[in-house]
């Protein structure tokens, strides 16, 4: 998605890596994209400070999701079944905010042009410079996001229902953090939870993923101490005065 928005869109500040809204932009511009998915963990407070803040948020099916890999850690799977369901609550909370824009993984992906007309329509005050489906003719990743991305490519929908090449992960994903049917059904990935015969006689993998420890209590309060003091500093620290002050100072 964030190469989508940095190709198709006018958008004159973006990050190499991705970058938390809690730190203070690279340099000054009309518009900044930036990305990281904990940040779904403090974003509420900033919707509130932040007035000119819009937040594309990407739902997937969390089958999908307990069983994607990442090139930068190949001998596990990325996220845990309960980060997906922590993160998805938050995201609950705000699903009527008016500049939170949620996104299905599996629509972008299998109409990418339509989704970019729907967020055009959410973000009038981007031009549009590309359709979505052609942006890998067009686009020219960071090598840090050309291996994220694994390779420059078209948007491609081959990935959606990946989960049926990793059942022993999926098992033991839900007997370890709880069934997931209701959601399959709330957000129209299923109709009812006959699709859970294909997990039967399985053996479920109950391994840790990458990024167990971003769903622990512990990590989420620490998160969310202060926050309200946080989105403050972020809504002065994103200012036009604070950044020309500190290209003032870098230039001596």
């Amino acid at each position: 998605m964030m190469e989508l928005m940095a190709n198709c869109f006018d958008i004159d500040v973006t990050t190499e890596r991705e970058r938390r809204i809690t730190q203070t932009p690279p340099r000054r511009g009309k518009t900044l994209l930036t990305k990281t998915p904990k940040d779904i963990i403090v974003i509420k407070d900033m919707l509130y400070f932040m007035e000119n803040l819009h937040v594309i948020y990407m739902m997937r099916d969390p089958r999908d999701v307990v069983v994607s890999m990442h090139p930068w850690d190949e001998t596990r799977y990325w996220n845990d079944l309960n980060i997906w369901k922590m993160w998805t609550e938050m995201g609950e909370e705000l699903t009527d905010h008016p500049r939170f824009i949620r996104v299905h993984y599996e629509d972008l992906v299998t109409n990418p042009d339509q989704v970019q007309e729907m967020i055009n329509r959410r973000l009038p005050f981007l031009a549009k410079t590309a359709r979505f489906s052609t942006f890998y003719q067009k686009a020219k990743p960071s090598a840090y996001n050309l291996a994220a991305l694994k390779g420059l490519r078209p948007v491609s929908a081959k990935s959606i229902g990946n989960w049926r090449n990793h059942k022993e992960r999926l098992a033991g994903q839900i007997l370890r953090h709880g069934p997931i049917s209701g959601e399959l059904v709330r957000y129209g990935y299923e109709n009812d939870n006959l699709w859970e015969k294909e997990l039967e006689g399985v053996k479920p993998d109950v391994r840790d993923g990458h990024h167990a420890f971003f769903a622990t209590e512990k990590y989420v309060k620490n998160k969310l101490r202060w926050n309200k003091l946080r989105a403050v500093r972020v809504l002065i620290s994103h200012s036009r005065w604070f950044l020309f002050l500190r290209e003032k100072l870098r230039r001596g």
